[in-house]
């Protein structure tokens, strides 16, 4: 028996047809179909008008996290760094110290070389100073600098200079009196050493900082003497060390850019006016591109080539909120997608803006010159594009 298999055939093909063509549109289909209710659209300052702005100035924040202690002078900038180191001491050693039985033969610090700003063969040296007042690592910056005691005396010398190693000798009393701190601390006070760069200085030197991974941050060796007994090699560690960057003027930048600045710390303000995009609509997507300037930036020798952004909460202070948006380097500009900072401005109607920093903004002493809102061409001033739909 043959049966016609042609009708059932037809009836399924007219009924898969009918029910495709009742279906929703996806989100791509919205935006490359069109209706009369329903449109994609695209919001470009480069092409439509819009009043933007954008400026710069300095936001001084604590140095203590980060992967380098900075110390150095290049122009105007002044980079010194605060260490404290600690010791693991047997109780039989505390005792002899207590006792007065350990005399220190010698002392010595190496730091691990990780970063220059900007000229290698420039020349770096630094005085080192006992301090007398306490400091923390998380909050010290450089406005607390003025209320900083520390004895004016140099407590180093004997500098070796590698490409990749600063050696220098300790005063033996100074770190006899850490360990007899660490032994009993009412005999002595340990409050850490202030390596401050000496005016001859024409480069800022990035050392490995403090971390919980490093084994390269700074280290101590002390040779100490029980007399008639032993002679030994001890390591001290450092627990705490924190930079302190100085700039007191803005850089002075070509008419029309703004910049950002690690370590310093200078960041910018960038405001678009966004009143001429609907209010019944759907962002897709919000990009934002800057360009650099890249003769008035100034880079160091190791630097994340990036910018970050993040949402500005206040009208009148820099108060953020929300995690940071990177902006990376693409064909000359920084790019990134801000589509959620754009979709706060419309939905709540309040648009404060972003700040933009450096990448990286506690690492290095990288300078980004930006072309700004009031950059005389007008194709390179901060550009926002957003593709919307209108329902």
């Amino acid at each position: 028996m043959k049966f016609n298999y042609s009708f059932p055939i037809l009836f399924l093909l007219i009924t898969f047809l009918i029910y495709s063509c009742t279906d929703e549109p996806s989100s791509l289909g919205i935006e490359l179909i069109g209706s009369e209710n329903i449109s994609a659209k695209i919001f470009d300052t480069a092409v439509d008008t819009a009043q933007q702005s954008s400026s710069f100035f300095k936001k001084v924040i604590p140095l203590g996290a980060t992967d380098w202690i900075l110390i150095g002078r290049y122009q105007d900038i002044e980079a010194s760094t605060l260490m404290k180191f600690v010791f693991g001491l047997p109780d039989s050693l505390k005792e002899d110290l207590i006792d007065g039985n350990i005399n220190v033969l010698d002392s010595w610090v190496i730091l691990t070389n990780r970063y220059i700003y900007t000229d290698s063969n420039a020349t770096m040296n630094f005085t080192v100073h006992k301090v007398n007042s306490s400091w923390s690592s998380s909050s010290f910056t450089v406005d607390s600098l003025a209320n900083l005691n520390y004895e004016p005396t140099d407590a180093s010398s004997q500098f070796t200079i590698t490409d990749t190693l600063y050696t220098f000798h300790l005063d033996t009393a100074l770190t006899l009196s850490w360990m007899k701190y660490t032994a009993d601390n009412t005999l002595e006070s340990n409050y850490g050493i202030y390596l401050d760069p000496t005016l001859s200085s024409n480069k800022v030197v990035g050392f490995q900082a403090f971390t919980a991974i490093s084994s390269e941050a700074a280290k101590l060796f002390v040779v100490i003497e029980k007399p008639g007994v032993y002679v030994d090699t001890i390591n001290g560690f450092v627990s705490a060390d924190i930079s302190i960057v100085d700039r007191p003027n803005l850089p002075t930048l070509p008419a029309g850019l703004i910049s950002v600045q690690s370590s310093v710390a200078i960041n910018s303000k960038l405001t678009f006016n966004l009143d001429q995009i609907p209010v019944s609509l759907v962002i897709n997507k919000a990009e934002l591109f800057i360009t650099p300037d890249t003769v008035s930036s100034v880079k160091g020798s190791s630097f994340s080539n990036s910018l970050r952004v993040t949402y500005l909460s206040d009208a009148d202070s820099l108060n953020t909120q929300g995690n940071p948006i990177f902006l990376t380097l693409k064909e000359n500009k920084y790019t990134g997608d801000i589509t959620s900072f754009v979709r706060n401005w419309i939905s709540t109607k309040e648009n404060n803006g972003i700040l933009i920093e450096a990448g990286s903004p506690t690492s290095g002493l990288e300078l980004f010159a930006l072309k700004g809102s009031d950059y005389f061409e007008f194709s390179e001033r901060p550009r926002l594009r957003i593709t919307y739909t209108v329902k």
